[in-house]
């Protein structure tokens, strides 16, 4: 009866460390983004529009040599203009027939740390007041969220990035993606963010299902090979542009 307890036991304990574990770790990506720095790539002046891109690894990672990976653009794509960031980017200026300015900023330290104060994070602070027309918002791997408890204090976080730049000067279209790395506690808080502020949900769950939309055997680091290949950027990509390219097609006929 005692072993049984143990054992009982034991498995209750490992549930629970597993259920306390991010995405990121239980894909084997919890190497990814190191440090504190909210890591950014821009191209600003001369635009016509502006656009605003939130993402973690999938958007923009640094080579890291350590892991096979050696690009410096959204782990796991073929080269930078297939990572999903830099298709967004395309099929915006496509859609408007302009030349954009781009802002793409990775927020995993946030993610990990999502009991932050954000309005002590200057670079936030920056963004809402570049006054971006079109704003993507496509995190939530590397959070933590094992029950209803965190899972709020996750989306009043989210609800806390995406309202400022809802609010601000550009008025946005701004898209909340829920993790490539389906999990329906995170989703459901994505949700409730974006109808909180008046943002577009979209849910990026069911690519993950698709081992085609990942790059598997193409690395070696079973983490950086759980990242979308190119058809993931791409399908993930097609998912953001969607309502963007809804409300463009709408300004161009001239409706509301």
């Amino acid at each position: 009866m005692k072993a049984l307890l143990t054992m009982a036991m034991a498995t209750f304990v490992a549930a629970q460390i597993l259920a306390q574990e991010s995405d990121a770790r239980r894909m084997g990506a919890e190497e990814m983004n190191p440090g504190s720095k909210l890591a950014s790539r821009e191209r600003i002046g001369g635009g016509a529009f502006k656009v605003l891109i939130y993402g973690n690894s999938m958007a923009l990672h640094s080579p890291a040599p350590q892991l096979g990976w050696t690009g410096d653009w959204g782990m796991a794509a073929s080269a930078r203009d297939k990572d999903f960031a830099h298709l967004v980017l395309a099929g915006l200026e496509a859609a408007r027939g302009q030349t954009a300015d781009y802002r793409i900023r990775n927020l995993a330290p946030l993610e990990r740390n999502f009991t932050t104060n954000l309005l002590d994070v200057a670079e936030l602070a920056a963004d809402v007041a570049w006054a971006p027309d079109y704003v993507v918002i496509a995190i939530g791997e590397n959070a933590s969220v094992p029950d209803d408890a965190t899972a709020e204090t996750y989306a009043r976080f989210l609800a806390a990035l995406a309202r400022p730049l809802v609010e601000s000067a550009g008025h946005p279209c701004v898209v909340m993606r829920s993790p490539f790395w389906s999990n329906k506690i995170k989703a459901a808080s994505t949700q409730r963010a974006a109808e909180e502020v008046g943002a577009v949900y979209v849910d990026a769950g069911p690519l993950n299902r698709d081992p085609a939309n990942k790059a598997i055997g193409l690395f070696e680091h079973r983490g950086v090979a759980s990242h979308p290949g190119d058809l993931g950027m791409r399908r993930l990509a097609d998912l953001i542009l969607a309502p963007f390219l809804s409300r463009i097609s709408a300004e161009q006929k001239g409706t509301p």
